[in-house]
């Protein structure tokens, strides 16, 4: 039971992962770059925006290895980084729905993953 929630939880970061890296660059990235007001006047501020908001996505990705591992080798699954992860996207979905008044798309697969992560401590 324990690997099951942890494939779900690393098989929702990819997929939040490449969304927010495609539908934010589409959506975001490409808008305000496209913008030559302000600090955006710069062509290193432009490259630093886009190089940073894709950077999270590969984080995200590298997070979802680190569960997959766990899963699937139970010498590799540390309760604490678990947990770790765990509390940090129920924090940040939370986070996220609060700040943003639920609008944002990505709080309730942030909280998810979470809630997932946490279950397999369970």
């Amino acid at each position: 039971m324990t690997s099951m929630f942890l494939i779900a939880a690393a098989l929702a970061t990819l997929l939040t992962a490449f969304t927010h890296s495609y539908f934010g660059e589409k959506r975001l990235i490409a808008p305000l770059v496209a913008s030559n007001e302000g600090v955006l006047s710069r062509l290193l501020a432009k490259q630093v925006i886009r190089f940073a908001w894709h950077l999270t996505s590969l984080l995200w990705i590298g997070q979802a290895l680190l569960l997959l591992r766990a899963a699937s080798n139970p010498e590799y699954f540390d309760r604490t980084l678990v947990a770790g992860i765990g509390l940090l996207y129920v924090g940040a979905g939370l986070f996220d729905a609060v700040a943003t008044r639920g609008k944002h798309i990505g709080w309730p697969l942030l909280t998810a993953i979470g809630v997932l992560a946490l279950f397999s401590l369970v």
